[in-house]
């Protein structure tokens, strides 16, 4: 009889402990953080939404290499490079209606672009050689309310249109004179009125052998139309006060001799 007893006893006890242990584990699962990774949040965490500062308009610069490099920078890393691209990127520039009013050196934070996509900007700007997209994302790209890789993809898609329309010219009349005029009609007969979303910009170069103005950069007015603030729609430069600087009734197009 008393060992019956302790049988059973026994035997409660080990219902009730089983019982006890079962309730603490589905308590400290409850409690516990779920073992799951959220890479989509990781990613956002790793490029948060920016807060762009307040701007009208983009102006995309495009600087003719050759004349950069004609310009007093030939010892410059970019003009080492081999690189005979007639167009590359200067960049991305936050614009407001009124001249030299622009948002600049916004908080960003450290320029991290993916590796496919740096490979291809190299491409389009040699500067990089130089330093110059760390400068144009801290002085601007910062600015623009878009994550460092976003602002560089915009740059390469604005910047490509640009060198399709006008590239092949600039190439043929290196070392020639040409008008704003004519480099305007070759941008239309690529993609009818983007002539007008483009100034041309001239100056003397220090090196050139000719003291006359030289095509220095090419700009395109774009708005900021996009999600998120984003590049979009080109606009008429003369609706945004932008207009053509130094070029007068012709200037030469600097030649690859003179890097």
């Amino acid at each position: 009889m008393y060992s019956s007893r302790v049988k059973k006893w026994a035997a409660l006890v080990i219902v009730a402990a089983g019982a006890l242990l079962t309730w603490f584990s589905q308590r400290d699962a409850e409690q516990a953080p779920p073992n799951v990774v959220d890479h989509g949040a990781l990613e956002v965490a790793d490029k948060p939404a920016r807060t762009a500062a307040t701007f009208d308009f983009y102006l995309m610069a495009l600087t003719v290499q050759s004349a950069f490099c004609a310009d007093g920078n030939a010892r410059r890393r970019q003009c080492r490079s081999g690189s005979n691209r007639p167009l590359v990127i200067h960049g991305l520039w936050p614009e407001r209606m009124e001249p030299r009013t622009y948002p600049r050196d916004c908080p960003a934070p450290a320029l991290e672009l993916e590796p496919a996509l740096a490979l291809e900007l190299a491409a389009l700007m040699p500067g990089m050689a130089d330093g110059l997209h760390q400068h144009e994302w801290r002085a601007h790209g910062g600015c623009s309310g878009l994550d460092d890789d976003e602002y560089y993809s915009r740059s390469l898609e604005l910047a490509r249109i640009v060198d399709s329309a006008l590239g092949a010219e600039l190439t043929t009349l290196a070392g020639r004179e040409t008008t704003v005029a004519q480099l305007r009609g070759v941008a239309d007969l690529y993609s009818p009125g983007l002539g007008r979303t483009l100034t041309f910009h001239c100056r003397t170069l220090r090196d050139a052998a000719s003291r006359r103005p030289h095509l220095i950069e090419v700009r395109q007015c774009v708005d900021n139309d996009g999600p998120g603030g984003a590049p979009h729609t080109a606009l008429a430069c003369a609706k945004v006060k932008r207009r053509d600087q130094g070029c007068g009734a012709s200037f030469l197009i600097a030649g690859n001799e003179l890097r």
